[in-house]
């Protein structure tokens, strides 16, 4: 995200916001406000192949002889614009919220069904085919203070939300 120009582009990392959600929180790892929209990005350090549909609840993930499947990222990154939404939209009705999915360290993407999954590069050429300013520097940066005044600093929220998070994904109350 550091090769977006940042006199249109400013970029939250590790945001931790309010959600009404299966938690009370939920966690974003990329928000880039800019004078095009708001991107909402999901970073996934899954290896291998993944494999998945737009409409599935769970991917696959295959690298050497293991399988494994995790959640569909687009309806965890659905939850993120949610939130995203809640905080902007009262002062900005129009702002246009978009989800990236990322996947760096991939070697194969077969997702059917959405042209948002990629890896870092794909997805930085996307954001930037985005030209059409819609969003004044202003209020741009208006946007961008609402989402890092709400970001969650205290530790214990954080460690609060990794616990919840854990027991959804895995259906059971997991020690942290």
């Amino acid at each position: 995200l550091a090769e977006l120009d940042p006199s249109h582009y400013r970029v939250l990392d590790d945001l931790l916001l309010p959600s009404s959600g299966n938690t009370s929180s939920t966690q974003i790892d990329h928000v880039v406000v800019s004078n095009y929209g708001i991107f909402c990005i999901e970073t996934k350090s899954h290896r291998g192949w993944i494999f998945g549909n737009a409409n599935d609840q769970y991917w696959r993930q295959i690298i050497y002889k293991y399988k494994g499947e995790f959640y569909n990222p687009l309806r965890q990154n659905y939850v993120h614009v949610k939130a995203l939404e809640a905080l902007v939209r009262p002062q900005f009705p129009n702002a246009p919220i978009y989800s990236f999915i990322i996947f760096p360290s991939a070697d194969k993407l077969k997702i059917n069904g959405t042209d948002i999954v990629g890896n870092g590069r794909d997805t930085i050429a996307k954001i930037k085919t985005y030209t059409n300013s819609v969003i004044s520097d202003i209020d741009r940066d208006r946007m961008f203070q609402i989402l890092a005044d709400a970001n969650i600093h205290d530790k214990e929220s954080r460690k609060l939300h990794i616990k919840n998070t854990r027991e959804i994904k895995y259906g059971v109350r997991n020690p942290l």
